[in-house]
């Protein structure tokens, strides 16, 4: 009778447990306020010449920089929306995959530059026999990138596109943010008081994609390159240990996109060396202003 009533307290027992450890337990940690460190792409303009069909031709430059480390503030900008398959993957896209809580506005929200006053860049450059060219970069700006080129190469203009994608870029980040552990479409049922994360030599990826064009007569071009690109490609931070659920607290954040605009003239001295100047404007549908950098460079080409 003793064995029977042990095994029988012993399974409920169990089987309380297996159900409290099967209960998921969502927390996310939205942001109230933050700032994001983020890099200033240099933006790529073409040859600035016509060079031979059927040839190709290699570059090494030097780019110097200037821009403020004015915070550039941003507007609109949201948490990501929570659902269960952010937690769950065997849920997620599929029709059960439930909203649990509602993209939430930030208060304050902004990007911080971070323009390495030196970058530098190899391009190698390549012709058809025909007006067809194509070719890629690769660089450090602080960190390392890379970008593929295609686009046509006449006797007075070209225009093309690329891809562009630095691998990692060290920044800082800073913000202020609450943690959910009660989220519903609603909101949040149990919030905890604002707490402070900060960061810094975070690793981010750099995404974006291009275009330019430049006019060229004598070795003298004029040039324009905008590129829209995402600061950071991870938007998710994770904010502490697991808990004892096994469910991370993390914050997901949509980065808005920013617009680069570059604007310039290239000489080409001789058959070798080509200098530029010109200067880059940051904007953005968020932004509440737009934002300078000057540029130069300085290339030896063969």
């Amino acid at each position: 009778m003793f064995t029977l009533r042990f095994l029988w307290i012993a399974a409920a027992l169990s089987a309380m447990f297996l159900a409290g450890c099967g209960t998921p337990v969502y927390r996310q940690g939205n942001l109230t306020q933050g700032v994001f460190e983020t890099s200033v792409p240099e933006n790529f303009t073409g040859a600035g010449k016509e060079f031979a069909a059927g040839s190709s031709i290699k570059g090494v430059s030097l780019s110097f920089d200037y821009t403020t480390e004015e915070e550039m503030k941003m507007k609109n900008v949201k948490n990501a929306e929570l659902k269960e398959g952010d937690y769950d993957p065997l849920i997620s896209g599929s029709d059960d995959d439930k909203k649990i809580m509602s993209e939430t506005k930030i208060k304050k929200f902004s990007y911080r530059r971070n323009r390495f006053p030196v970058s530098a860049a190899f391009t190698h450059l390549f012709k058809a026999k025909d007006e067809l060219a194509w070719g890629y970069s690769i660089g450090l700006d602080p960190g390392f990138y890379a970008r593929v080129i295609g686009g046509i190469n006449k006797k007075n203009f070209e225009v093309g596109a690329y891809f562009d994608i630095e691998f990692y870029n060290v920044g800082d980040i800073s913000f202020d943010y609450y943690e959910c552990s009660a989220p519903t479409k609603e909101g949040c049922k149990n919030i905890t008081e604002e707490k402070h994360l900060e960061e810094e030599n975070v690793r981010q990826g750099r995404l974006g994609a291009g275009i330019f064009t430049s006019f060229y007569v004598n070795g003298l071009a004029i040039s324009y390159s905008p590129l829209l690109y995402v600061p950071t490609i991870e938007q998710e931070y994770e904010l502490q240990e697991n808990d004892m659920h096994g469910n991370t607290l993390r914050t997901r954040v949509d980065n808005p996109f920013i617009l680069s605009q570059y604007a310039g003239v290239s000489k080409w001295i001789d058959e070798h060396w080509k200098v530029s100047l010109g200067a880059t404007v940051l904007s953005s549908l968020y932004f509440n202003d737009f934002y300078l950098t000057a540029n130069a460079s300085l290339g030896f080409w063969f």
